[in-house]
């Protein structure tokens, strides 16, 4: 007789010898004893959890003609025609290998007759959500109001790839994962059964790798077995499988708890000589540092971490010196390295910097690098810092918990951590305006001979004339606010933000230099500045000024009298000649033509010059 694998040697031939699923195995026993069975079944759960199993116990008990206790009694014609495949009423169809339509329509086609030898008709359609949308479609109706003598019972892996329409039509049965005190019950059954002396400590070994899975955790035991004979030990299922050991693990852990790389890397190095697996090893670490997650958030581990008491006892010890955020930390890399190791050629360099990030978390400059810092130093205050400190201990230790307090809000704040030996900077107001910068000429000193005090006492005269003249620029002007200092004029534009006249000037000044100098013949420093830069004081309104009669006064010239300084007189007496006929009426311009000579009055000049203005820079009209 051929070999037969361990687990099909030994699948259950009843309910109750299917483990870890009591929920659902005492609920089918129920229905069978009732006589309430259903006409369709859905068994969703991971893989070898006893979906299949299960499925083929309930298709014999239901045709079973002396079942027990809701068991199938696996002795008589019907269960043993079943068993060996011999009566043809029960159907186990793959869905991966079957999945289009013609498959459903011969089903379909099939259900019409009735069952030649046992009661019901019954398909189990093993993963079932590999079926096309045809397929399911197809199977809708069937599946909703089969005939009597048939039920169906899905089972499937993915149950969230099964439409609603089959999920509704179904009752579903969730299988759990096994627990490891159940798979070693198990084995040991299995074990003593067929002679093997497996240790208690690969018994534990065999259930942590077996993740849940009755099959796979059978799986793993033969093939330890066919390695290592008879008698198996941890030692032998580590050379078997190529795995690390539980004290690899440990010692690389205790390796980031010191931040020492260099133990990791002998580790590594160690694993690759022994011809073990990089990424196996990152999941044995991984699974680890879960278990010290969780050692370290309940004080009662023992029902999520199934493990010895010797060695939950070890991960108690290590939790207790490692912070939450470097567990979350290591994790993340050792996580990511896992994934980029997939595409790598060279994998070996990729786990290797991923612990070295891990020991050395100085070498990573991002928020999460320096969270792990924080938690270092938070972990050596925990621990290095007597209850009583001498006076000056106490002092580093609040000097530390203030930087610490620093780093964790720069972090909160998304800011990347600054080095501990940099030193906190004051922010810098920016600096306000020197009323220094501007040196308004008092009104009292307007008397002397210099050429922004004959500027100031002619204003009036010189906005006439460049009115008169059609010069530009003119309107912004007399919407500013006019004084002088010793170079030139200060424009003070309007206090609210003005959306033209202030731009507008700081646009055009080296023009409005020029419209000043073709009209007095001097050239001027113009600045710009708004109200609050200069003390009220020194602010002067040059149409109220007492204007010039003359040449000039007679009071002497108090200023340094350079060339640059004093004003031309012939040329200033010729400049105020011009406008003889013009009369100054408080504030306001007129001027006193005669009406043939066709010159346009004071607001029709404005008018008229507003309008010229905004065509040369092509604003929008009125109109518009």
């Amino acid at each position: 007789m051929a070999h037969q694998a361990i687990y099909r040697k030994w699948r259950p031939m009843t309910f109750d010898d299917v483990v870890g699923q009591n929920h659902i195995t005492r609920t089918l026993k129920n229905q069978i004893v009732s006589g309430a069975v259903g006409h369709a079944y859905l068994f969703c759960g991971t893989r070898g959890t006893g979906k299949t199993t299960c499925a083929k116990v309930l298709a014999r008990a239901v045709n079973c003609l002396n079942p027990v206790n809701g068991n199938p009694c696996n002795e008589c014609e019907i269960c043993r025609g079943i068993i060996d495949g011999s009566i043809m009423d029960v159907t186990e169809m793959d869905a991966a290998s079957n999945n289009g339509v013609d498959n459903i329509r011969n089903i379909r086609e099939d259900i019409n007759y009735i069952a030649s030898n046992a009661k019901y008709t019954v398909y189990i359609i093993d993963e079932v959500h590999m079926l096309s949308t045809g397929a399911f479609n197809a199977l809708l109706k069937t599946l909703e109001e089969p005939p009597e003598n048939v039920i169906f019972i899905l089972a499937t892996t993915e149950s969230h790839k099964v439409p609603q329409t089959i999920l509704s039509r179904c009752q579903r049965f969730d299988f759990r994962r096994i627990r490891n005190d159940d798979i070693i019950v198990r084995m040991k059954e299995i074990a003593h059964a067929d002679g093997y002396d497996i240790t208690d400590s690969a018994y534990r070994m065999l259930a942590s790798l077996a993740d849940g899975s009755m099959r796979d955790g059978l799986s793993i035991m033969e093939r330890v077995i066919s390695t290592s004979g008879a008698t198996v030990t941890d030692t032998d299922i580590v050379n078997a499988l190529g795995i690390s050991t539980q004290e690899t693990v440990f010692d690389i852990t205790d390796a980031i708890i010191n931040s020492d790389s260099a133990a990791v890397i002998g580790a590594i190095d160690k694993a690759v000589s022994d011809g073990r697996e990089l990424s196996l090893l990152a999941e044995s670490v991984l699974s680890h540092l879960r278990s010290l997650m969780i050692c370290k958030l309940t004080d009662n581990p023992e029902g999520l971490i199934e493990t010895d008491a010797n060695t939950l006892a070890r991960m108690r010890s290590q939790s207790g010196r490692l912070t939450f955020d470097r567990i979350n930390r290591a994790s993340t890399l050792i996580s990511e390295a896992m994934a980029d190791a997939r595409l790598a050629k060279s994998a070996r360099i990729i786990y290797e910097l991923a612990f070295i990030k891990i020991t050395r978390p100085e070498t990573d400059r991002s928020p999460d690098g320096g969270m792990a810092r924080l938690s270092a130093v938070e972990q050596k205050l925990a621990v290095g810092v007597p209850q009583q400190p001498a006076p000056q201990t106490a002092n580093k230790s609040s000097d530390i918990l203030r930087r610490i307090s620093a780093i964790e809000e720069a972090i909160k704040n998304g800011q990347a951590p600054k080095a501990e030996d940099e030193k906190k900077t004051e922010p810098v107001e920016k600096k306000k305006v020197s009323h220094r910068l501007y040196a308004p000429i008092p009104e009292s000193e307007l008397t002397y001979e210099y050429p922004t005090a004959a500027l100031a006492r002619n204003w009036n005269n010189t906005i006439a004339a460049m009115t008169q003249q059609n010069k530009p620029y003119v309107t912004p002007l007399k919407n500013c606010t006019v004084t002088f200092d010793a170079e030139g004029l200060i424009l003070l534009a309007p206090e609210e933000r003005n959306t033209f006249t202030q731009p507008f000037i700081a646009g055009h000044i080296d023009e409005i230099r020029e419209v000043f100098r073709q009209t007095t013949g001097m050239d001027y420093n113009i600045k710009i500045a708004r109200r609050s830069d200069l003390d009220e004081s020194c602010i002067l309104n040059p149409y109220e000024l007492p204007h010039s009669e003359g040449s000039g006064t007679a009071e002497p010239v108090k200023h340094s009298e350079t060339k640059e300084n004093i004003v031309d007189s012939d040329r200033l007496d010729e400049f105020i000649s011009k406008f003889s006929n013009i009369i100054t009426d408080g504030d306001r311009v007129t001027f006193d033509a005669e009406p043939e000579t066709g010159v346009q009055t004071s607001m029709e000049d404005l008018e008229d010059e507003r309008e010229e203005f905004l065509e040369a820079n092509e604003l929008p009209s009125d109109e518009e």
